[in-house]
């Protein structure tokens, strides 16, 4: 093989085997959410069971900022490599004892205290994923940096995509029955098989052209010299996960809500088969059109159509449609901030940037629920997303490209 044929063997690699990993993300992180029902009554018996099962997701929510710190730093200080190798390896290890715990019948307490600490740990490792993945990604592509972002964007919907399948799978050719008493941890060990597959195709990996240990620590250099573009890279990003957390990940609760329950797995399926699309679509469309008018302009329509879809007429047509307009704008959030970290605290940089997005946007869910018609909740914190988005979009864009 040529040298160039070489180079190209070793590019594909580790552009493939980042991306695995950014699928993993998604498929392990939402591997959870059919099932919360279910973990409720396992390991949280009585008049909090509902309230122990939704602890299990709050639990992942918590270590995913944490997990953004330490592994971007990992990524910056040791390499990218190295910090997608420990990522993968710790959210695999932990599904795999989630489905192998026992539950609160054989051990009690200490069930739904060693499953909320897994689930934590989980979210720590997935949390620590997107920053040296996307570093990795966008610093060995030759294509454009709008395509690759697009491109590093459709992972984490693809994840989700396989989850829901295989849910549906599983209930399908199992019955509801076998799977309560023990198809779910055969369910949940399906996390951690992949993710082994995706650690020893990661073992091969080759270190990111761009990368050089730091002279200093890749934390303080963030701090100091890109505390001002983290603190808009965070407003823009907890935007758009306020209309991600309000809108399309609660569809299944809001469908119940308003007694359309039959559809909630269909709509499920086809709302992220949507958002895959609006994704990959949103890099080759702002190649043609100012990423910033392309990005304001999406979220404006979603907005005005959110109404239409959530209070007027809240049908499966509808909901498939605002979730397919809404992720446009996520398909260009590793183009909007790359270039805004040095490549000494980069992974730290992106990782914290995106994942600290959540302690703004993680509390949509309850405070919609707090809202009453439930649709008007999410048109409201719709409205509250878009309005961050846009602010940190514009501050961010201060910098010339």
């Amino acid at each position: 093989m040529s040298i160039q044929g070489s180079l190209e063997s070793i590019r594909r690699r580790a552009i493939i085997s980042a991306y695995l990993g950014w699928v993993m993300d998604g498929y392990d992180a939402l591997l959870v959410t059919p099932i919360m029902p279910l973990l409720g009554e396992l390991f949280f018996p009585g008049p909090y069971s509902l309230l122990g099962g939704l602890s299990t997701l709050v639990a992942t929510l918590i270590g995913r900022p944490l997990g953004s710190v330490i592994m971007g730093y990992v990524g910056d200080r040791f390499g990218r490599r190295v910090g997608l190798l420990i990522t993968v390896l710790g959210y695999s290890l932990s599904a795999l004892v989630i489905a192998l715990l026992p539950t609160y019948a054989v051990i009690g307490v200490l069930a739904p205290l060693t499953l909320l600490a897994l689930r934590f740990l989980q979210g720590v490792f997935l949390g620590g994923e997107w920053g040296p993945g996307t570093a990795m990604i966008m610093e060995w592509s030759r294509w454009g940096k709008e395509v690759t972002s697009a491109f590093v964007q459709s992972g984490y919907p693809i994840g989700v995509v396989i989850a829901t399948m295989v849910n549906v799978m599983f209930l399908t050719y199992m019955g509801p029955i076998p799977f309560n008493a023990y198809g779910w941890r055969i369910y949940m060990g399906t996390g951690a098989v992949v993710a082994v597959l995706a650690f020893i195709i990661r073992s091969r990996l080759v270190e990111s052209p761009l990368w050089s240990r730091p002279k200093a620590n890749p934390l303080t250099l963030l701090f100091k010299r890109g505390g001002a573009w983290l603190g808009y890279g965070i407003l823009f990003t907890g935007g758009l996960l306020t209309i991600y957390y309000s809108t399309y990940l609660i569809y299944s609760d809001f469908l119940k809500v308003i007694g359309a329950a039959s559809i909630i797995p269909s709509v499920m399926l086809i709302s992220t088969i949507a958002a895959v699309i609006a994704v990959l679509l949103a890099g080759p469309l702002a190649l043609a059109i100012s990423y910033r008018w392309f990005i304001i302009g999406t979220l404006m329509i979603s907005l005005a159509y959110a109404p239409i879809a959530l209070l007027l007429y809240p049908n499966f047509i509808n909901l498939v449609i605002l979730a397919f307009i809404e992720n446009f704008a996520m398909g260009l959030v590793p183009y909007v901030l790359i270039d805004k970290f040095d490549v000494q605290y980069r992974a730290s940089g992106l990782g914290v940037s995106y994942n600290w997005g959540l302690l703004i946007g993680g509390w949509a869910p309850m405070i919609v629920g707090l809202i009453s018609p439930m649709g008007l909740g999410m048109v409201v914190m719709m409205a509250v997303g878009v309005t961050l988005a846009i602010i940190g979009l514009l501050m961010l864009s201060r910098a010339s490209r």
